[in-house]
């Protein structure tokens, strides 16, 4: 079964793209992943287009593609990944990446080829599904736990196990046996 799926009738909005913005490739589609999610990929034509028009762009896919589906679930849990060739200084980064409108923005860098099956799959295996991720737990030996005196004594006498007063006041007042034991001891 296939993950990503192209829209259905791309060439309409594929060519509004290109119309409006430099761009080198562009890719809409839909992550079935529980739900659709829809994932789309832009790839301007160099760094300065990119810093110019993502937001004009964000707003653009916004209006003229996530508005008009019907699903309130895929309106809110849509991507768009900026791709570029070359490295985004941080400041333009961190701007793309936090901005709140819309869309959950991720930039990748240094992708020197134009987008693909493959990248769409890598894309969304390291950023959305994590199913590269490995897990190596490995089972340590934990010398047995031993209690604290001091700490064990002054939960005993104080009214932190026996009474429903506010948590705080019975930390405080915990802490505060602990502070009297510890300074008579010095």
């Amino acid at each position: 079964m296939e993950l990503f799926k192209d829209i259905d009738n791309k060439e309409e909005i594929y060519n509004k793209i290109k119309e409006s913005f430099n761009v080198k490739n562009v890719s809409i589609g839909n992550l079935i992943f529980g739900d659709n999610v829809p994932i789309v990929f832009i790839q301007f034509n160099d760094l300065n287009d990119l810093e110019k028009y993502w937001k004009e762009f964000n707003s653009f896919i916004t209006a003229e593609y996530l508005i008009k589906l019907k699903n309130d679930f895929s309106k809110w849990n849509s991507y768009v990944f900026y791709i570029t060739e070359s490295t985004v200084e941080k400041p333009l980064k961190y701007e793309i990446e936090n901005n709140k409108f819309s869309t959950r923005k991720i930039v990748i860098e240094s992708i020197k080829h134009a987008i693909d099956n493959n990248m769409i799959k890598n894309i969304l295996s390291e950023h959305i599904i994590n199913d590269n991720i490995k897990f190596g737990v490995e089972n340590q030996n934990i010398e047995s736990f031993s209690k604290n005196e001091i700490i064990d004594k002054a939960i005993k006498t104080t009214s932190f196990n026996k009474s429903n007063l506010i948590k705080e006041e019975n930390l405080l007042e915990v802490l505060n046996h602990l502070e009297k034991t510890l300074s008579n001891e010095n």
